[in-house]
């Protein structure tokens, strides 16, 4: 019972953090325009670069990883890419009133570059998941059964689930909703997010730059 109620923890704690607006939520509603999967396309690459981070905090690497020069290189190679993907989406919006899929390869990548590239998503699992990877490795049932590192591989494919889960909802609810809009319409929203995207660019950047992280 107890460690169904860590998962649920787990889960909520995912799905509040997914469904918090970012760099990947505006990117979803973009590309979902074109592919009702795009959200799914997108959170593989998530995870594709997530499991390494996950796994590097489970090996011990985290005082590495929060290190200031980790944080300021993150930052602005995080703020160049969301630059070059915001100019580029706002220069593509509308795309002549195509709602065909765009192809998995493309969404794959900008979800893989977007997660490693934003220091606020490693931040994220320096406090938040670090505390429950730490919960994981002091977790024991009453009978004893299950290893440390079965209940880590849990925790890690159920927040990789929610991530997923909420991503392709989130493309669907695009695509179908934006079914009867005109390409005019989906030009601004397209526009819309490609201005987020350059705005988290210009914070990420300023941070890396002329801040610094703290």
């Amino acid at each position: 019972m107890a460690l169904l109620a860590f998962y649920g923890m787990v889960a909520a704690i995912s799905l509040s953090g997914v469904m918090a607006p970012g760099p990947i939520t505006a990117l979803t509603l973009a590309r979902g325009r074109r592919d009702s999967l795009a959200g799914l396309w997108i959170n593989i690459g998530h995870a594709i670069a997530e499991t390494p981070l996950i796994l590097a905090l489970v090996a011990g690497l985290g005082p590495f990883l929060e290190s200031p020069d980790v944080h300021r290189g993150t930052s602005i190679a995080g703020g160049a890419v969301l630059l070059w993907m915001g100019v580029n989406l706002i220069m593509r919006r509308g795309g002549g009133g195509e709602t065909a899929p765009a192809g998995q390869r493309g969404p794959v990548l900008e979800g893989a570059a977007m997660t490693a590239f934003n220091p606020y998503w490693m931040l994220w699992w320096l406090t938040v998941g670090t505390g429950l990877i730490a919960r994981a490795q002091g977790f024991s049932s009453e009978e004893r059964a299950i290893s440390p590192g079965a209940i880590i591989f849990g925790m890690v494919a159920l927040h990789l689930a929610c991530d997923l889960a909420w991503g392709t909802f989130l493309s669907w609810a695009a695509h179908r909703g934006g079914e009867g809009l005109r390409a005019e319409w989906w030009g601004l929203i397209e526009a819309g997010c490609g201005a987020a995207l350059l705005a988290f660019a210009a914070f990420f950047l300023y941070e890396g730059v002329w801040a610094g992280p703290g």
